[in-house]
């Protein structure tokens, strides 16, 4: 669908263009460039301008470029080391400065007394002074263009291969002008040309704000292709439940759904009647109500005879999702859990349950996609965190599906930029409203020295009846991180608290002993729980109105976030206490945002522009595209035109086949 404007021409090896025989040209692939067309897409990180400015025009600490004429002979200063500075007198725009070269001694011939030099550098004003970095001896102004090229070669000379594909080579490929002339945007081959080769910073603009909205919409129209070939059409894919039943069952739930929850069952709903595979993304905070949502759905294909999976990621989320489904869905579905450590016989069973069609809603770990887990009839697959699974691991489970309809969930609040390029070739229902009668996490900041008033809040909490979770981001001391450990917090509480109030939980622990730890804490035999973060995802103890985070400066806002999740799931006020000492601008920035919102998906965004897009998963398998110019972070603006142009030009060529 999308050739004539993908980004693949020329694509002759880079070894055809004058000047690149076959050493020059296995340099340039050892840095990934292979084509022609890598060549033009390998673009400048840097820009220096050659263009003589006034020295008076300019600030303290200002990159500069200046001529001036040299008043002094060049003296030169050796150190210990063979390194050596020179220094020289000049004369520019009427100033006397003072210029200094580091280790350039073999600029003394070149600094010749009353003749006229350019030079660049930094200018310190309140010294008089100019750090030298280069003199110029090129004539003209203008860009000059620096490429991240390693040591292969130098980037005057990666230039002048951009160059020669200019010349030599035409581009067939473009926007289409109905959207260049929309945005006033320029040819590719005209934007490439200004990047490479500008006159000045307006050139380069200009050249950048093409080619981020052609990266954009050439993203946006494959995935509308890939969209194209998973929604496959098939009156085998229709669920069609019995809406009355599913209307009955829906009134009989021991609470109200919240708008957000009905308008996301609908859309689900909606989805099964349909003759084409369901491919949709379940997006709601922490405690937004998602597992409910997921339980109708589920009903909706029991009423036809048919079941569901759950595969989620760990264990415990595992535990805690087949008890919320047991806790409000048990006496209507027949529902069953499949990990890694169910022993032997009872997985047989379960296996056996699951082939005859006794089970209706299956929840289970990767344990769910080994080669002897078969279904009667899979129809629903609903994914938790699915970033955190491989490609091939959900394949595998889809493989086994009667009909391939698939629902993904996450209470990660993904910024809306992220979710149109990483799941942009899904469908997606938002949960942001949450349950009636939850009240926001009052979120603050104490430093070490207040941690005094933090402990006798959390004891006013107990004396309540309440319970609390303390998190340390250490097991151990450390001799180079000055961090609050989990083993000198657990002392600090047992001698505030005494042994029969506090648990202690780490990664390190064996699985049994932290699973007794955690249901201790569960059944309010003990009421406060420090720990790592192994309590980010997966525990729900309504009880718990108290988070204390030490260290907090140590977290990122989403683990932050997380945890204080576990917090808030009832009618109770909770609190969240943030103890920290932050150091730097970015870990204040991070508690101020903690301390200022609730609302998961306004973080998200500030998060996404802190981190930026490659990191906010936390891992570089997360499917996330890398692009040459564009920006998801900066270039959300962008990426929303860029996607509405490519939604119409994909309508266009469909009612055209």
């Amino acid at each position: 669908m999308t050739t004539m404007y993908q980004v693949i021409s020329p694509e002759k090896p880079v070894g055809i263009l004058k000047g690149v025989g076959p050493k020059v040209a296995e340099k340039l692939q050892s840095i990934g460039i292979e084509t022609v067309n890598d060549v033009v897409f390998h673009i400048p990180n840097n820009y220096e301008n050659l263009s003589v400015m006034n020295l008076n025009e300019a600030e303290n600490n200002d990159k500069v470029t200046v001529a001036g004429t040299v008043k002094t002979e060049p003296a030169i200063a050796f150190f210990r080391g063979g390194k050596n500075r020179l220094t020289v007198f000049m004369e520019i725009d009427g100033i006397y400065v003072k210029v200094i070269f580091f280790n350039q001694p073999y600029l003394k011939d070149k600094l010749i007394v009353g003749e006229t030099v350019r030079l660049s550098g930094k200018f310190l004003k309140n010294k008089l002074e100019i750090n030298g970095q280069r003199l110029i001896f090129e004539t003209g102004g203008g860009f000059r263009v620096k490429y991240p090229m390693g040591k292969v070669m130098h980037s005057k000379t990666f230039n002048k291969i951009v160059a020669e594909v200019f010349n030599a080579f035409p581009f067939n490929y473009d926007l289409p002008e109905a959207v260049k002339s929309k945005y006033r945007l320029l040819s590719v081959r005209e934007a490439l040309r200004l990047i490479h080769f500008p006159e000045n910073q307006h050139d380069v603009n200009e050249g950048r704000r093409t080619i981020k909205f052609y990266e954009l919409f050439i993203f946006q129209l494959r995935l509308m292709e890939k969209r194209q070939k998973e929604r496959v059409r098939n009156e085998r894919y229709i669920i069609d439940y019995d809406i009355n039943e599913l209307k009955e069952f829906i009134s009989t739930l021991p609470f109200d759904l919240t708008g957000d929850q009905k308008k996301c069952t609908n859309e689900i709903c909606r989805d099964l009647k349909q003759n084409v595979s369901m491919h949709r993304l379940l997006q709601g905070d922490v405690g937004s109500g998602k597992t409910i949502v997921a339980g109708i759905a589920a009903y909706a294909v029991k009423t036809i005879g048919e079941q569901t999976a759950v595969m989620v990621p760990t264990e415990v989320l595992a535990n805690q999702h087949y008890q919320s489904f047991i806790d409000t869905f048990g006496s209507l579905l027949k529902i069953a859990k499949l990990t890694g450590t169910t022993k032997r016989k009872e997985k047989a069973e379960i296996v056996q349950s699951l082939q005859a069609g006794e089970i209706d809603l299956i929840v289970g770990t990767h344990a769910l996609i080994e080669d002897d887990v078969t279904f009667d009839k899979l129809s629903l697959i609903i994914t938790d965190e699915q970033h955190r699974f491989g490609v091939n691991q959900r394949k595998r489970l889809n493989d086994k599906a009667h009909r391939k309809n698939v629902l993904y969930m996450t209470a990660t609040p993904i910024p809306r930029t992220l979710s149109i390029t990483t799941f942009g070739d899904m469908d997606i229902s938002l949960i942001r409203e949450m349950p009636k009668g939850r009240k926001p996490v009052e979120t603050y900041w104490r430093r070490y020295e207040e941690t005094e008033e933090v402990l006798a809040s959390v004891a006013d909490e107990v004396s309540r009846g309440h319970s609390a979770y303390i998190v340390a981001p250490l097991i151990e001391e450390s001799e180079t991180l000055d961090l609050k450990n989990v083993q000198e917090i657990f002392h600090m509480f047992l001698d505030y608290f005494g042994e029969d109030k506090v648990e202690l939980v780490h990664g390190r622990m064996k699985p049994a002993d932290k699973a007794e730890g955690m249901g201790r804490f569960e059944r309010l035999e003990k009421p406060l729980l420090v720990s790592t973060t192994v309590i980010e995802v997966g525990i729900n103890v309504p009880n718990a109105t108290y988070m204390v985070i030490f260290n907090a400066e140590r977290f990122g806002l989403s683990t932050l976030h997380q945890l204080r999740g576990r917090v808030g799931r009832s009618d109770k006020q909770s609190y969240c206490a943030l103890i920290s000492d932050p150091k730097t601008e970015n870990a204040k920035q991070r508690i101020d945002i903690m301390t200022s919102t609730t609302d998961g998906f306004d973080l998200s965004e500030q998060d996404l522009e802190m981190r930026g897009p490659g990191d906010y998963f936390g891992v570089r398998q997360s499917g996330l595209p890398e692009f040459k110019v564009a920006d998801l972070a900066e270039d959300y603006r962008i990426l929303e035109h860029a996607r509405m142009s490519a939604i119409e030009l994909s309508g266009e060529m469909r009612k055209n086949t």
